[in-house]
């Protein structure tokens, strides 16, 4: 293992099986973080650098049925809203472990961003290695803009 290997990125997503970012088939490795705010932002879950927690209200099972995620939060800032769905006050949320998302049967509550090691993002690029050999493919990254973690871009 080369040194390298233990650069560290935020990734949102690795997408596997892409044929739309580049020749071939190709693996997308997503990285947060990006300067511009574009209004049009295809990723807008890339744009802050850091992770993120997110609702996904249409899989939640409901506050009165579930409700693990309330006393997860350590600080209260997971609410119960009028739709029996969660919300994140944003002001009391701490950005922590985020334990409310690791509760979460129905990943209502997610959380976008995850510190992954090159050697780490390498070993689920490569498990389709075939695939980019015969069409031509290979890894693309994306984001956010790839280029805010600049380091983690050249070792991958």
């Amino acid at each position: 293992m080369c040194l390298d290997d233990k650069q560290q990125g935020m990734v949102f997503n690795i997408q596997k099986y892409s044929v739309h970012d580049g020749p071939g088939i190709r693996t997308i490795v997503f990285l947060k973080g990006c300067p511009l705010s574009c209004r049009w932002c295809s990723n807008p879950e890339s744009q802050k650098s850091c992770a993120e927690l997110a609702c996904n209200p249409g899989r939640c099972i409901g506050i009165s049925k579930c409700g693990h995620c309330l006393p997860a939060c350590p600080h209260g800032s997971i609410v119960c809203g009028d739709d029996d769905k969660p919300r994140v006050e944003r002001s009391q949320c701490h950005g922590c472990a985020m334990p409310c998302a690791d509760v979460c049967p129905a990943q209502g509550l997610l959380v976008y961003g995850k510190k992954r090691d090159v050697a780490d993002v390498l070993r689920v690029v490569e498990q389709d290695m075939a695939f980019y050999a015969r069409s031509g493919g290979g890894l693309t990254l994306s984001g956010g803009e790839p280029l805010l973690q600049g380091g983690f871009a050249v070792a991958l």
